[in-house]
This record gives C-alpha cells, sequence and structure tokens, in this order.
C-alpha cells in the first residue's frame, strides 16, 4: 500500500534496557530500596565460642517520581484534509516524543556516576574501554552483572572504524567482518559487554558527549505509572486533544558501579 505521509523518525531509544525498572504499588508516594552492607569472616578456634558480633548496616535511597507528557491538537478541518488515519498518526508521534524524553533523562546521569574516564576532544578507543571496565570489576565492590557500554554513534565510530582496517588492529578478520556487517544492530561487544549506540546523547559545544558503561544496578527507573494516553473533543475548539502522560524517575541507584566516558563526537566525514 503506497503511503500518503512521511514520519519525522526518532533516535533508538536505549536506555531503559540497561536500567533497573522498579513500579510503584497503589498507594505509595514514594519507593525505597535498601542496600545491605557486608560483615567480615573470623577464624575459629575449636572449643572456644564465638563472641565476635557484628552489626548488619543497611542503607538505602527513597525516590520519589514526576510526571511528564504532550499533548497535540487535531481540529476537525485537519482531520478531513488528511487521508492517513490522523488519530493513529498523532498517537505515533506523542508516543516518540514521550519515549524520546524519558530516554535523555536516563541518559543525562551518565555526568553524574562517581568517577569515569574523561579525556575531551581525544577518539574514543578500546583501551579506554578496557580500563573502564577492568574499574568497574576490580574495585573493592565490583560492579554487579549484566553490564552495558552505551555511547554516542559519533563516538562508537572510532571503533568501528579501527575494524575497518584489516591488518592494522590486529583484530581476527572474522570479528572485524560481524561486526561492521551488525554494529548498528547493537550487538558488537568489547570486554565481553554488550554496546549500544544512542543519538540522544546530547554533544557539547566543544563536540565531546558522556557515554557510559555501567552495571544494570546503576540507574533505576522507577514508574508511578505506564505512559498514559487520552482522546478528548472539545466543542469549542472544534477538535480532539490527544495527549499522553507518564509518572516515573530516571534516578541514579549506586554511583561506584559504572564510569562515564567522555570523549570527542565530532561527526565523522570519512
Amino acid at each position: 500500500m503506497e503511503s500518503n505521509k512521511i514520519d519525522t523518525y526518532e533516535p533508538i531509544q536505549v536506555f531503559k534496557n540497561t536500567c533497573t525498572v522498579h513500579r510503584m504499588g497503589k498507594g505509595e508516594k514514594s519507593y525505597y530500596l535498601p542496600k545491605f552492607g557486608t560483615i567480615t569472616a573470623n577464624n575459629l578456634t575449636d572449643g572456644i565460642d564465638m563472641t565476635q558480633s557484628q552489626t548488619l548496616s543497611i542503607t538505602g535511597t527513597t525516590h520519589t517520581t514526576n510526571e511528564a507528557g504532550c499533548k497535540v491538537i487535531i481540529t476537525k478541518k485537519l482531520r478531513q484534509q488528511l487521508k492517513e488515519d490522523a488519530y493513529r498518526a498523532a498517537g505515533k508521534v506523542i508516543g516518540n516524543a514521550m519515549g524520546k524524553k524519558m530516554d535523555k533523562d536516563g541518559l543525562t546521569l551518565y555526568s553524574g556516576l562517581d568517577s569515569g574516564l574523561s579525556n575531551a576532544n581525544t577518539a574514543f578507543g578500546l583501551g579506554y574501554a578496557a580500563a573502564a571496565v577492568t574499574q568497574c570489576v576490580g574495585q573493592s565492590e565490583p560492579a554487579p552483572m549484566p553490564m552495558s557500554f552505551v555511547l554516542h554513534p559519533y563516538t562508537l565510530n572510532t571503533i568501528v572504524d579501527a575494524l575497518a582496517t584489516p591488518g592494522t588492529s590486529n583484530i581476527p578478520s572474522d570479528y572485524q567482518k560481524a561486526v561492521l556487517q551488525n554494529h548498528f544492530a547493537g550487538i558488537i561487544k568489547m570486554n565481553g559487554i554488550p554496546v549500544f549506540h544512542d543519538s540522544n546523547i546530547s554533544i557539547d559545544a566543544t563536540n565531546d558527549a558522556y557515554g557510559a558503561v555501567y552495571s544494570k544496578l546503576a540507574f533505576i527507573q522507577v514508574v508511578g505509572w505506564e505512559p498514559d494516553t487520552w482522546v478528548v473533543y472539545d466543542d469549542s475548539l472544534r477538535g480532539w486533544e490527544i495527549g499522553i502522560v507518564a509518572d516515573y524517575a530516571m534516578v541514579e541507584e549506586d554511583g561506584g558501579y559504572g564510569r562515564y566516558l567522555l570523549f570527542d563526537a565530532t561527526a565523522p566525514t570519512s
């Protein structure tokens, strides 16, 4: 069937799939996630009573949610002029807008991680990737698996460019072929960790952008309610309001469970 319209396409939204989602129950105004500390095991002597006792510490963070949303107006005249289903088109537009808003809210959390690798105006490389992962798994409390890399496509391009030059990157040709065929499908891995690209990541005035490698437990999406849509006719407006609202919060739960990656994100030209 021939289409009678052209959609504005939005970037792939990946943040929600790389964080932990917690839904608040009915009647709850906030979400509290406790974290239990550790204790130390000691040597014992046969026949001697174990007198050492330790206190189990519990820390936690309380999170609250906020509403976000958008709406569009479809007038009677506009509906009559459109050959496509106006309601369906409007639903797609507001759904994309809500998804983009939620994704960007999550992506802005990267710069708030406790530590990371930062080399402004410098191309990202495999060495930086290895260092970031090593820091995450080698610290006193390792970042729990699963983990993910999320980078702007322009930042990720330097890795792909290195793989695209056989004989210089010392990477097996079979692996090079697989990555070059599918790297924008989200299956590329670095240091055993899946890598995703998201062009909703903001690029600053000097063409640098924050990406990150992090555990699924580093960030949380707290859900008050999932995106909810409505259609209401307004007589005086002579049209329909079509809207969407969600109640949520994108929050950092443990800033030590990841590393931010601030590197060059200049658009490639070759």
